[in-house]
């Protein structure tokens, strides 16, 4: 044990080896938060920023405005783009749009430098040298031909073992999702990963229990937030991180500031994140046990009679086993202690969201990224049951889809992954193993994967076996296992359609075009696919004849019903959304919304009981007290790198500080391990026999439970370009490997650790 790690043993209280009032440590809260922005406002960035053309009017020789849409984020939010002589130089909100009302966040104008990336790839590239991080991979200059007729000749040689091809797709324009699940469809594989599940797997299954819906559609369920007049957010960064962060800041403003009932919005969550900062009220909990508080709540709205008794009378099935589990389990009282919540503050708030109608609890990936996320994720939503608030106004609404034209039916089965086969769910099948090849598009896996550490990384050797081709505008820590790279166009050079995600209810499709030409030699990855599948030939080919036959063509002939609409205004809208399709909504066995969980059906199971209760940590508790949670900040930019000036100088908007992230930690717990804000710390963790840690800067506030401790996700590249490397840390190179049993997705906050001054 460290010299730094000695002393008094942990005591007992809300978090193993840290204790303070609750009342003083919300008192505290209250008073250091205000300050935080203040105590931070100076920055020091590392580089002097390189910026994108400067908006102006001098020398203007050309003018146009271009609408298409972002994605920086899932959000897809529709834009318009100013280019000035060939040059897009600003970006602002589509105003034709009724989803986001002309606004965008932030995230939208890194748009210009995610275009002018100086260090975007130029040509397609072949390694000549070793793969792995800090090997030299000697890359060589090839053609466009030369490269699409090597990746063909590697997929040949698996043919007829389609299972040894896995295709990672990260974030792409939703027309070239559809492109890259037909292309993995005709190629038979069902090894199609979409890094989106690494957040939000255990949510969809845990929803999907309760309703029946699969949402790997449009039929993903959210917030009617225009209507709703309370919150309860369950670990869920609602306008820094969750959803589209565009369309949550504007409905921000006009629930709690533009409607003379304002709603009310309380946050439950270890850290006091900006939604905590903007709601009314910021309960901090054990990291955990959201699902637990979840059940407590129940426990009170069904006890005290406050539950919507003509939904679960009519619309539910299950509901009398899972009321009984409840009442005999859940009583606040017996779950204040390990939940750091009183009963008290349990009961006041079950009953203000039970009597404040409509009303919406939310879970956020602190609630669902652990062993237990789809329990977790189940037991939040059927809150919204129990409120009435399902299919209807104000409550949980499920997102129509656009009417796109069907495309021409293939053989092979849909592709998707079996979330039972945790072992494999992210190198799927076992293609690590064998060798076989993998295609990624805009993918940057290895960056958002518990242990990537250097010297004891879990996904260095099986990445480093198969025939690897990383698609994307630029070099990123995954191309360090590339054999081939293509050089991708950004979202503002290409061609496609995106769909509206969930929100509003009813459907939105936002066009992208071209705002420029393609810069150097970089393709659109519409064109890509294609002529992946040209060079495969055979059924492969003819899965692509006739839809369009190009980017602009495909995206003319999914959108035929609607494509003058879309072309004029960048946007189209379908019809207003119908509340109450109960007889439409529900595609579970009973047509109904399912209560009861098998464990949860007749009696309480004790297993249940211990996974929920108890939530499960890697690492010892005596030797590492301290709990690790992650967040996304609002300046994260989902497209896998970070390599951006303008979203580096304020990355923590939380804190008015950037160009770095930092282990957070409140004053006792920076107390009682000799810690002062800023000093340089070791956060170390010890999980599956290995020791793994990383340095950063501290940062003492009240902010954050006593025994949390929290790092922002997105910093700590190493091979992602002059603004993105070296700068601050990725917690997950000591997050151990942990998988959710029923959705195989990743636990990422279940990780013990300790921190030590440097």
């Amino acid at each position: 044990m460290s010299e730094s790690s000695k002393g008094e043993s942990p005591k007992a209280g809300g978090s193993e080896g840290f204790k303070v009032s609750r009342r003083a440590f919300l008192a505290l809260s209250a008073g250091t938060a205000a300050v935080v922005a203040a105590r931070y406002a100076i920055k020091w960035p590392k580089f002097s920023p390189k910026s994108a053309p400067k908006d102006g009017t001098e020398g203007v020789q050309t003018e146009t405005w271009v609408s298409t849409s972002c994605l920086n984020c899932p959000g897809r939010c529709p834009i318009n783009v100013r280019v000035v002589n060939g040059k897009a130089v600003r970006i602002l909100g589509n105003p034709k749009s009724n989803y986001t009302e002309g606004k965008t966040c932030p995230r939208s104008h890194i748009g210009l430098q995610v275009l002018y990336d100086p260090e975007r790839t130029k040509t397609p590239l072949k390694r000549t040298g070793a793969k792995g991080r800090g090997q030299d991979p000697k890359w060589q200059p090839i053609s466009w031909q030369a490269a699409l007729e090597e990746i063909s000749g590697k997929l040949a040689t698996i043919s007829g073992r389609p299972d040894r091809l896995l295709i990672l797709q990260g974030l792409n324009t939703k027309s070239d999702e559809h492109l890259i699940r037909r292309f993995a469809q005709a190629c038979g594989t069902s090894n199609l990963f979409s890094e989106h599940d690494l957040e939000i797997g255990a949510e969809k299954i845990g929803r999907w229990l309760a309703d029946g819906r699969d949402n790997s559609g449009y039929g993903l369920e959210s917030a009617d937030q225009t209507y709703t007049r309370y919150i309860l957010a369950f670990s869920a960064n609602i306008v820094e991180s969750e959803g589209s962060l565009a369309r949550n800041l504007r409905l921000w403003g006009k629930i709690r500031r533009e409607v003379p009932n304002r709603a009310k919005v309380v946050v439950i969550d270890p850290r006091y994140s900006v939604t905590a900062a903007k709601a009314d009220e910021w309960i901090p909990n054990n990291p955990g046990t959201e699902g637990i508080l979840a059940l407590a709540i129940a426990h009170v709205i069904i006890s005290e009679g406050l539950y919507d008794k003509d939904f679960t009378d009519n619309w539910t099935h299950g509901f009398e086993g899972y009321k009984k589990a409840v009442l005999e389990g859940f009583k606040p009282e017996g779950v204040a202690d390990r939940t750091g919540v009183s009963a008290d503050v349990i009961r006041r708030i079950a009953r203000e969201f039970a009597r404040s109608r409509p009303a919406v609890a939310w879970s956020g990936m602190g609630a669902t990224s652990w062993p237990h996320g789809t329990d977790a994720s189940h037991v939040i939503y059927c809150l919204n049951a129990l409120a009435g608030s399902i299919d209807a106004r104000g409550g949980i609404i499920y997102q129509e889809p656009p009417p796109y034209r069907d495309m021409p039916s293939i053989a092979g089965d849909e592709p998707g992954i079996d979330f039972h086969k945790t072992a494999n769910v992210i190198l799927g099948g076992g293609v690590g193993e064998v060798g076989g090849v993998i295609i990624g598009f805009n993918s940057n896996l290895i960056m958002s994967v518990p242990e990537t550490k250097a010297g004891a990384n879990t996904w260095d050797a099986p990445l480093k076996k198969p025939y690897y081709v990383h698609i994307a505008p630029s070099l990123t820590e995954m191309a360090d296992y590339a054999d081939i790279v293509l050089p991708a166009c950004t979202y503002l050079e290409e061609w496609g359609y995106e769909t509206a995600p969930p929100g509003s209810g009813y459907a939105e499709v936002r066009i992208k075009r071209p705002t420029v030409e393609p810069l150097h030699d970089s393709r659109p990855i519409a064109q890509i696919i294609f002529d992946l599948a040209k060079h495969a030939g055979g059924a492969v080919e003819d899965a692509f004849e006739n839809i369009g036959d190009s980017p602009e063509g495909f995206v003319r002939y999914r959108t035929a019903a609607f494509w003058d609409t879309l072309e004029a205004d960048g946007v189209w809208r379908g019809p207003d959304y119908q509340y109450g399709k109960y007889d439409q909504v529900f595609h579970t066995a009973s047509k109904k919304f399912q209560f009861g969980l098998p464990r949860l059906s007749e009696a309480i199971d004790p297993k249940f009981v211990a996974g929920v209760l108890n939530p499960k940590f890697l690492g010892n508790a005596a030797e590492y007290p301290l709990k690790l949670v992650t967040y996304h900040p609002a300046l994260y930019i989902g497209n896998g790198s970070q390599n951006y000036p303008w979203a580096q100088e304020i990355y923590l908007v939380m804190h008015g500080y950037g160009w770095d992230n930092f282990v957070e930690m409140n004053t006792e717990t920076a107390r009682h391990l000799g810690i002062k804000d800023r000093d340089k710390v070791w956060i170390q963790s010890n999980v599956h026999g290995t020791t793994r840690r990383i340095k950063a800067r501290a940062r003492v506030f009240e902010g954050i439970l006593p025994g949390v401790v929290a790092i922002a996700l997105g910093q700590g590249h190493y091979a992602s370009g002059e603004w993105a490397d070296e700068i601050g840390v990725n917690p997950n190179e000591i997050i151990g490997l942990d998988y959710d049993v029923f959705s195989g997705q990743p636990s990422f906050f279940n990780t013990r650790v300790k921190v030590y001054k440097a």
